[in-house]
């Protein structure tokens, strides 16, 4: 009953008339156009694309200097294949030219930052116009699982760290009941923990569960060797870490709810996610144009492995144009049997983030730790390596070579709160880390 009156009547009023935005009526068209046909919505995706790139040529200084530069012009697109002539983007030309980058006209921006789970946590800009597309995008998605806005969903999944206000917490604590949510935080896994968060889920009875893989992942092992019976939910979503075969099966028998698996970013909200089919990741088509290429550039034959390259159509406030975002995936964009015009992206790979342990019986997901250091400004990299049960090393490159007092006290009492002292975590400074031959670097590494 609430999720009705939370979806038809609470939800478009707050969203509307509280809060100015469009993200309902963002919702309501992306369900209809879904069903476009793929050259419906490529012909979109290509108007879209032109308006785009004759916005950041007039009102960005750093891409109208550089397509300038090279003799690009935003009429000379006249199909999607004429954009492959525009030069890549990547981590590093954000922060050399975030300002430039930005948009000259009076806009609404916000400031976002990822969680670093390349090890180099990102401050960009987006506008508001752009937040409420994506956000209507992250609906959809999980609209396909049975987990609309107002459905009940019990999240396994990080928590703010640090000293929240009192506030600010209850706040917070009144978001998540008017959206119908539970938080369990993943970054508190000791056995104890555990057991609490299993009774506080059987006790909820959630509709859908929606978590990060690698602790849900640890959760149902937990569950599955206690010989504890979990209430089962319609479906279950996980995003942030890629998903493996044998992890879904596990999960999907001890839970014995289907699983869907979802991509996407801090930079960009939801790329794509599984439909009821479960043959791939659809793509979100109308706010965003994805390209897999391989390391020369060039379009990826279907099948084969390369980098994923990601365009927001509508981010004004500071455009991402062909944004190397670091990830890897299996070129082929397939279509489904169930009838949608979003293509398929086959399979996303290397966005697995290890799982570390402690002494004391703690299962520390790997996503802790991008989700700590990106409250960290001044580190420009990290790794954190457990080489021993009783020892996690947190290497850092930081401005200057190292952290005032107080950020090295505050990092430190935040990762305590997570280990517990049975573990010794040494924070390490050092010049850089380098990184893998394929040119990727690990975050979280377990070699014990």
């Amino acid at each position: 009953m609430y999720d009705k009156l939370y979806r038809h009547l609470l939800l478009p009023f707050f969203d509307r008339i509280v809060k100015g935005r469009s993200t309902v009526a963002h919702w309501k068209r992306a369900e209809e156009s879904q069903w476009w046909s793929r050259q419906q919505l490529e012909e979109f995706q290509l108007t879209s694309l032109r308006q785009l790139l004759a916005h950041a040529t007039a009102t960005c200084p750093y891409y109208g200097e550089t397509w300038q530069g090279l003799g690009l012009d935003a009429e000379a697109c006249q199909s999607l294949s004429d954009f492959t002539r525009w030069p890549l983007i990547g981590r590093d030309t954000i922060r050399q030219h975030r300002l430039k980058m930005r948009t000259t006209t009076e806009i609404h921006r916000m400031t976002k930052a990822t969680g670093g789970s390349s090890g180099e946590p990102l401050q960009f800009d987006l506008d508001s116009g752009s937040n409420d597309r994506r956000t209507a995008m992250m609906w959809r998605g999980y609209n396909w699982a049975g987990g609309a806005p107002g459905t009940r969903q019990l999240y396994v999944w990080g928590t703010p760290v640090g000293n929240i206000p009192t506030w600010k917490r209850f706040k917070m604590d009144l978001h998540h009941r008017f959206d119908n949510h539970l938080i369990l935080s993943c970054f508190e896994f000791t056995p104890d923990k555990m057991r609490q968060h299993f009774e506080r889920m059987n006790r909820y009875r959630a509709d859908v569960i929606v978590a990060y893989t690698n602790p849900l992942y640890e959760f149902a092992r937990f569950i599955q060797s206690e010989g504890l019976t979990p209430v089962s939910p319609r479906s279950i979503i996980v995003g942030a870490e890629k998903l493996h075969g044998f992890q879904r099966e596990l999960i999907e028998q001890i839970f014995k709810a289907p699983i869907f698996e979802t991509y996407g970013s801090r930079e960009f909200m939801l790329i794509g996610a599984e439909c009821e089919k479960h043959h791939g990741l659809h793509l979100s088509l109308e706010n965003l144009l994805v390209e897999v290429l391989d390391d020369d550039g060039s379009p990826t034959p279907a099948g084969q492995e390369g980098n994923v390259v990601v365009t927001d159509l509508f981010n004004y406030g500071m455009p991402f144009i062909r944004y190397v975002n670091g990830d890897r995936a299996v070129a082929g964009f397939e279509m489904c049997s169930c009838g949608r015009g979003l293509p398929l992206l086959k399979q996303v790979v290397g966005r697995q983030l290890d799982t570390l342990d402690t002494p004391d019986g703690r299962k520390i997901p790997g996503e802790f730790f991008p989700h700590l250091i990106k409250e960290f400004p001044t580190i420009r990299r990290f790794q954190v390596v457990q080489e021993k049960v009783e020892l996690i090393t947190v290497k850092l490159v930081a401005e200057g070579g190292n952290l005032t007092l107080t950020d090295r006290d505050h990092l430190m009492n935040e990762i305590r709160k997570c280990t517990g002292t049975a573990v010794d975590v040494q924070l390490q400074f050092v010049d850089d880390i380098p990184l893998t031959h394929a040119g990727k670097l690990k975050v979280v590494v377990h070699a014990v």
